[in-house]
């Protein structure tokens, strides 16, 4: 039995930090050792499934049965831009936790839930006043949450590109689809 060679040496001497680190990270899945991803998953998957259930079968039925304005988009359109949302949002809230901004990072929740509360209104309740009155209401959080984020430039400039839409598309769009559908309001 000889002295153990160099390299066994260096390897055992570190191998109680390298297994403790590692049991950490491990712990319930790694998501203890992650908050950060625990802080940016979790509002955007909670407000797509919540989202999605304000949106029924029957909902989807009655909104395919309205008069829709000639600038509609195709439903793919609509579940691209969906995507594109989540992401972006996803970009928001990360870039948030990463400048320790709890200001926008609260604005950034509640742009979140505004937009499912939207859903709420257009589908759930399936009223097209709803709908716009939402979406105006709507402007309110997401023009907050752009305003904080005057100092993170890619932030900023991720998030104009959702709210030029949101104002050059989804305003004009609510109104001539509750114009053209009074009756499709509650």
């Amino acid at each position: 039995m000889g002295r153990p060679k160099q390299s066994e040496r260096r390897r055992t001497a570190k191998a109680p930090a390298v297994l403790a680190s590692a049991s950490a990270r491990r712990c319930h899945h790694g998501w203890v050792a992650r908050p950060w991803l625990v802080k940016t998953v979790a509002p955007i998957s909670a407000a797509a499934v919540l989202g999605n259930a304000f949106v029924s079968h029957e909902s989807l039925a009655w909104f395919q049965g309205l008069r829709r304005p000639r600038m509609q988009l195709p439903m793919a359109g609509f579940l691209t831009v969906g995507a594109f949302y989540y992401c972006i949002m996803g970009v928001v809230v990360r870039r948030s936790l990463l400048r320790d901004d709890s200001r926008s990072y609260g604005l950034a929740v509640a742009v979140l839930a505004a937009n499912e509360l939207w859903n709420a209104a257009l589908f759930g309740r399936r009223s097209t006043r709803n709908g716009f009155v939402g979406i105006l209401a709507f402007l309110m959080p997401l023009g907050a949450l752009q305003a904080s984020l005057a100092r993170d430039r890619v932030s900023a400039v991720t998030l104009g590109a959702y709210t030029v839409y949101v104002v050059a598309y989804d305003v004009p769009w609510a109104y001539q689809l509750w114009r053209l559908n009074p009756a499709g309001s509650a």
